[in-house]
């Protein structure tokens, strides 16, 4: 923009104006020449150009010293409470073998989070069962955990009778896990039958059938 402003003040500077002076007609006796005036030619005033101050830029802002963050460290879940509380064992503790029958309320959250508990529990809406939990310190190879089946004799005799015997058994554990052992059998679950006597054993070796496993016999 700065270029083409110049250019239009050269133009107008360029024009000029040019004046001719008026001659007589006849010859008459030529007068004494007088003095005639002339007009002055004013020239045209020199556009002048002004010059314009410089824009000032405005100072570059500094950037703010980028923060480090701050990294924060993961605080690792504490292990788990070791003898886990509530949990039976021996009277020596020498198994290292603990166990403990859960609540309703424990037994509800435990079935919520374990999808093949879920499947297993749909039976014990129609027969007597039990659940427990064992934990092992070294862990275990296979489960095997038993229960018998006991109540009153009948409507007359409130003298307690065992009706039978369920075994279950469930596949490996690691040191310190807790595991949940459901105790499915086939007695009606409307004869108050309970389940009582519950042991587990904790094997090292091969198992010695299919896994998981239930089975309930009726005594004879």
């Amino acid at each position: 923009m700065i270029k083409s402003k110049k250019l239009a003040l050269a133009l107008v500077l360029g024009l000029t104006i040019t004046v001719t002076p008026a001659l007589a007609a006849t010859k008459s006796p030529t007068p004494t020449p007088k003095a005639t005036a002339t007009k002055k030619v004013t020239p045209t005033p020199k556009a002048t150009a002004t010059k314009k101050a410089p824009v000032k830029k405005p100072p570059a802002k500094k950037k703010a010293p980028v923060k480090k963050k701050k990294v924060s460290k993961v605080t690792p879940s504490p292990s788990p409470k070791w003898p886990p509380a509530g949990f039976k064992t021996d009277a020596l503790g020498a198994t290292k073998l603990y166990m403990k029958v859960p609540t309703a309320k424990e037994l509800v959250g435990l079935l919520s989070a374990k999808t093949a508990l879920s499947a297993q529990i749909k039976d014990c809406t129609k027969f007597t069962c039990g659940a427990v939990l064992v934990a092992s310190e070294i862990g275990c190879r296979w489960w095997q955990v038993t229960g018998d089946v006991v109540g009153a004799t009948s409507v007359e005799n409130r003298t307690l009778k065992t009706f039978g015997r369920v075994t279950a058994s469930v596949a490996a554990s690691t040191p310190q896990k807790i595991v949940t052992v459901l105790l499915v059998t086939t007695e009606p679950i409307g004869s108050g039958h309970i389940l009582s006597n519950i042991s587990a054993d904790c094997n090292q070796s091969e198992p010695t059938g299919p896994i998981p496993f239930t089975e309930y016999k009726a005594a004879g």
